[in-house]
């Protein structure tokens, strides 16, 4: 499906919202708030493909939006910041991810939402679409940035605090801030200042809502200080926005891959410091794929043969890891022959 363009919103210097006309006479997206939309863009003759999170609320916005952050030698970011305007058409894959809610207005419970940097992009449509169909649910966003200039949404979410007092609280992590000042502390998430924040909302680490969507390392700090607390990784939700830098042990060994899809068989030979999907991309090998992070299995595989090293935070079960089940974005080879099925 094409998408029309019908704004463009300059969030902050590096970070831009596309706001689409949602489908046609015949179909129209159906998303959850925290999902991600996967569009389509040519750059020099090949076709690339992104995932970015919806910033718009299924319930009460008529057009979609998403938000997405210029990233540094970022293909597709890069050339949507440059190149994309009012009036073009987009092609977009349907809608897809695990981190979403699902707003109940049956439903109460305390929402704990640690975002950093473009990792407030989902949380965004999940605040604004609980505030709207889950009013009896209370929400907390503690989201970090290194600067204030770099908060995204920045005015909205002063609106939606004010509008939504009894509701929703907000505490922001500013790295560059000279002092901390009412709810904008300075420097970066430690136990310390999540135990201060806690407290000043009297909230407790028990079973409440918890996810966290951002950079990796900002991820895995949180994670550390939750799990401290007596809050296991299986009752928080993820979503990672940049994957980590991967120091794998085979990054030296050539390894022979084969891929089995669709009846056709591919030959290549992957380096053990490139993902296997990449390199099959790089010899233009159509494979599926969508958000090239590990957290909508679109690309997953099973390796019937070898040994692969998938890094962390991915969507997959461990029942599906033990059955050889894996991610093509975030799996990189360890041995000199590797078979996949698609």
């Amino acid at each position: 499906m094409k998408l029309l363009v019908k704004d463009i919103i300059k969030e902050t210097d590096e970070a831009i919202s596309i706001r689409f006309k949602n489908g046609n006479l015949f179909k129209k997206l159906k998303y959850k708030p925290g999902q991600f939309l996967t569009i389509h863009t040519t750059i020099e003759k090949k076709i690339e493909k992104r995932a970015y999170s919806f910033s718009s609320n299924p319930f009460t916005d008529k057009d979609l939006k998403i938000t997405i952050k210029r990233v540094e030698k970022g293909l597709v970011s890069n050339y949507v910041h440059d190149y994309l305007k009012v009036g073009d058409k987009v092609e977009v894959d349907d809608p897809a991810g695990s981190f979403f809610v699902e707003p109940s207005s049956k439903t109460k419970k305390q929402y704990i939402l640690f975002a950093g940097g473009s990792g407030v992009t989902p949380m965004f449509s999940i605040v604004k679409s609980v505030l709207t169909e889950e009013k009896n649910s209370k929400i907390l966003l503690i989201y970090a940035n290194q600067n204030i200039d770099s908060i995204i949404f920045h005015d909205e979410i002063k609106r939606l605090e004010e509008q939504y007092y009894n509701t929703l609280k907000v505490e922001h992590i500013v790295a560059q801030i000279p002092k901390d000042k009412d709810n904008y502390h300075s420097g970066l998430a430690t136990q310390e200042l999540i135990d201060r924040i806690f407290s000043k909302h009297n909230i407790l680490f028990k079973d409440h809502q918890y996810m966290i969507c951002g950079p990796f390392g900002y991820m895995e700090k949180i994670k550390e200080i939750l799990n401290e607390n007596g809050i296991t990784r299986e009752k928080i939700k993820v979503e990672v926005f940049k994957k980590p830098e991967v120091r794998v042990s085979g990054r030296n060994l050539e390894s022979d891959v084969t891929i089995k899809h669709n009846g056709k068989e591919y030959q290549i030979k992957v380096n053990g410091d490139k993902t296997i999907l990449r390199q099959a991309m790089s010899k233009n090998i159509a494979l599926p794929y969508s958000c090239r992070s590990g957290m909508c299995s679109t690309c997953k595989a099973k390796c019937v043969e070898g040994e692969v090293k998938m890094i962390d935070g991915h969507y997959l079960s461990d029942n599906e890891v033990l059955s050889g089940d894996i991610l093509t974005c975030i799996s990189y080879p360890l041995s000199e022959k590797v078979v996949l099925e698609i």
